[in-house]
């Protein structure tokens, strides 16, 4: 699938809730996708004012944390994401980041590294291991052939705190909207279900 033809159906597919990094030699731009006029374009937020395109170097050399792409095999409605192990990225990780990176896990037993599933819940998986997840214009392949887009962490760029905290707000409100939960996620033993759901149990 063609680069542009990728990202048309990306967009279309709701890619638009999530940040997208785009840097260029002359300037840096961090916002979401839309359409205008037929062409796509990125809503930069502004809050990256001053800093250089050479500051976001990491992002692209060792920040990358998977892919987000759009398949029709899957039982979820939504974009998926696919962790690092689930790509094909000829990245070279240190070994630190690469720890990082399997020790990521959330209480369901998701890992990062070898994740994948409906991109909200590896989003979420990422920021609650302190990652800040954000879209790259790079074309990326999953293990099993689907053309996606790499995502990578943003908190490979210092910067300052404030800003950080605003994008992770940010983030966090777009995945926390679309977020669901099914009987699967809600892991409590019978004594904790029935404090919480005992009035709506029909007895006999």
């Amino acid at each position: 699938m063609g680069f542009i033809n990728l990202v048309h159906l990306l967009i279309k597919r709701g890619i638009g809730d999530f940040l997208v990094l785009h840097v260029t030699r002359d300037y840096v731009l961090l916002g979401n996708f839309a359409f205008e006029k037929g062409n796509f374009v990125i809503k930069d937020k502004d809050l990256l004012f001053g800093m250089k395109p050479v500051q976001f170097r990491p992002c692209y050399e060792n920040g990358f944390l998977g892919c987000i792409y759009h398949s029709e095999a899957n039982d979820w409605q939504s974009l998926s994401f696919n962790g690092m192990e689930e790509c094909k990225l000829p990245v070279d990780l240190s070994e630190t980041r690469g720890n990082a990176l399997r020790l990521a896990t959330n209480q369901h037993g998701d890992r990062l590294c070898d994740f994948i599933g409906s991109a909200y819940r590896g989003f979420q998986l990422m920021l609650d291991n302190n990652f800040l997840p954000v879209i790259l214009l790079k074309h990326v392949q999953t293990r099993s052939g689907e053309s996606g887009l790499a995502v990578s962490d943003l908190r490979m760029v210092p910067m300052q705190l404030e800003i950080i905290s605003q994008l992770t707000d940010i983030v966090r409100k777009s995945v926390d909207k679309h977020q669901s939960y099914t009987v699967d996620d809600l892991r409590m033993d019978s004594g904790k279900f029935r404090e919480m759901f005992g009035d709506y149990v029909k007895r006999d």
